[in-house]
């Protein structure tokens, strides 16, 4: 499977927050205070994920800010887990999920409805690659959420690259999980999209175009003659990480930046992504160019 290479696609980047808590579920705030929140704070995207419960947001969007209709699903996890925590994305306002039934007819479920699934916070949850394995379908997992940040779990990457490494090629998303005011602003999904409606970005996300970030500017990821190349906003690190031990890294000294980094890559690789630190600690993530079929 490819992933499309947002750098490549024609288009324009929309900030998202793809997992966000009202006082629907068990958020601080209300849908129409939420909408508001990111809207003066320069989103163009908003997911209302709460658990359980697929909130009514009509009225909330305009032609520069889209609210995705969603929720998080916790349907069983076998055997040693309570449950997943599943993002559903693009489900109707009313949809009621089956009783008592086992994870992946909920999947089906979802899909049947018109929806995408992103697995949330695995290292958080305490989540493996197993675990993960047994659920048929979702387009991407939470490499970064601010709220997990709490624990000093809010990091997924190794729980990426094992899917990664399998075959199993996904996206990246970094999102807030927001329940109160302390937990917003801090983690991002810049989506490329046609426009601004919901069959495009929805589109976007299916196809992985898009990068991810806590605060880094992604400019250009692309492999071109065997040289994966990396530009971005000043940062002193850059990681390009491949299948298992493969991929190389560059450092700057204290007090220097870069902003630009490549490094010779091909079939061996497996694939290859980039991920940037910047002088503050903040990363931001790119998903996978596929180098081989495996």
């Amino acid at each position: 499977m490819q992933l499309i290479n947002p750098f490549t696609q024609p288009g324009k980047f929309y900030k998202a927050n793809l997992h966000t808590h009202t006082t629907n579920s068990d958020g601080l705030f209300s849908v129409n205070d939420r909408a508001r929140q990111y809207k003066e704070h320069g989103y163009s995207i908003l997911a209302i994920t709460d658990h359980h419960v697929v909130s009514d947001i009509k009225g909330l969007a305009d032609e520069n800010f889209l609210v995705i209709s969603a929720m998080e699903m916790h349907p069983p996890c076998p055997p040693d887990f309570e449950v997943y925590h599943l993002v559903c994305l693009n489900v109707p306002f009313g949809l009621k999920l089956p009783e008592d039934s086992d994870a992946n007819t909920w999947v089906r479920y979802i899909k049947e409805a018109g929806g995408e699934l992103i697995f949330a916070h695995p290292y958080w949850c305490g989540h493996n690659v197993s675990h993960m394995n047994n659920i048929e379908q979702f387009i991407a997992v939470e490499v970064f959420n601010t709220t997990c940040t709490h624990i000093g779990k809010g990091f997924s990457s190794v729980h990426w690259d094992d899917n990664l490494d399998q075959g199993r090629i996904i996206g990246g998303v970094a999102v807030d999980d927001c329940h109160s005011d302390i937990d917003m602003f801090k983690g991002w999904t810049m989506i490329k999209a046609a426009d601004l409606t919901i069959n495009s970005v929805m589109d976007a996300l299916r196809c992985g175009s898009y990068y991810c970030s806590c605060g880094p500017v992604i400019e250009n990821f692309e492999v071109v003659d065997g040289i994966a190349t990396l530009k971005c906003s000043p940062v002193s690190e850059v990681h390009f990480m491949g299948r298992r031990a493969s991929g190389g890294s560059t450092y700057t000294n204290d007090g220097e930046t870069i902003t630009q980094a490549s490094i010779p890559v091909g079939p061996a690789n497996g694939y290859i992504r980039a991920e940037v630190v910047d002088e503050k600690g903040k990363r931001a993530w790119t998903n996978p160019i596929m180098l081989a079929d495996y």
